[in-house]
């Protein structure tokens, strides 16, 4: 939210934008790539909590962000207050994390109870608990996103029955959501307006890099001592 806030009102000043637009630039661009972060990260020598810490980061930035974005660009923004849209996200991330935190404990205990009859059935079983997490928390009308992620931590760092082959099975279907994603990324974008979006685009990014950043990282971690 700082990463945010920092570059939302740069945008709109440096750039003359309204507002709604400027949230919506400042909110989708501070979001860092997860899948760039955990890959870069595990080929990199650094201690394990700091790993850890900056992976959770990343992976906890898109619920918020998409929530965001979502109440930006809907009919909600012109007919609620400040308030009640912050208490709107404020619900759909507590709301997210306690049901993914609730599939991902239960589900992790049933799955070391149950004698599955087969090794393959693990790995569905996990998925299974993935989905179950997401659908629970649409229908509370909290994050899905932030559901499936939190059950997604606590069920992988459970100690769960033929956990190496439920772990293949995860790394495959997440590469194949990441060629997925990239490819469908390509498709959207157009070669044709790329240098016009140019200047644009290297200002909020240089904006984010050196001034948004470093401010969030300051604030968050301050408390907390962290060198």
């Amino acid at each position: 939210f700082a990463s945010v806030a920092v570059t939302t009102g740069a945008v709109f000043w440096l750039l003359d934008v309204d507002l709604r637009t400027a949230i919506v630039l400042g909110a989708v661009a501070s979001s860092t790539d997860a899948a760039a972060v955990f890959s870069v990260l595990r080929s990199m020598p650094l201690r394990t909590r700091l790993r850890g810490l900056v992976e959770a980061e990343s992976g906890l930035n898109d619920p918020p962000v998409i929530i965001l974005v979502t109440v930006v660009t809907s009919d909600a923004w012109g007919s609620s207050s400040p308030l009640s849209l912050a208490g709107q996200i404020g619900y759909q991330l507590v709301v997210g994390v306690l049901v993914g935190g609730a599939v991902g404990y239960l589900g992790a205990r049933l799955v070391a109870r149950a004698a599955l009859p087969s090794s393959g059935l693990y790995p569905l079983s996990i998925l299974a608990l993935c989905f179950v997490a997401f659908a629970t928390s649409g229908l509370l009308g909290a994050s899905a996103l932030m559901a499936v992620y939190v059950a997604g931590l606590v069920l992988g760092n459970t100690r769960l029955p033929h956990r190496t082959t439920t772990e293949g099975v995860a790394e495959s279907l997440a590469w194949l959501a990441q060629i997925g994603l990239f490819v469908l990324l390509g498709l959207l974008a157009s070669p044709g307006r790329l240098w016009e979006a140019l200047p644009t685009a290297l200002l909020v990014g240089a904006v984010l890099t050196l001034v948004a950043r470093p401010v969030s990282v300051a604030l968050s971690l301050t408390p907390f001592r962290v060198p």
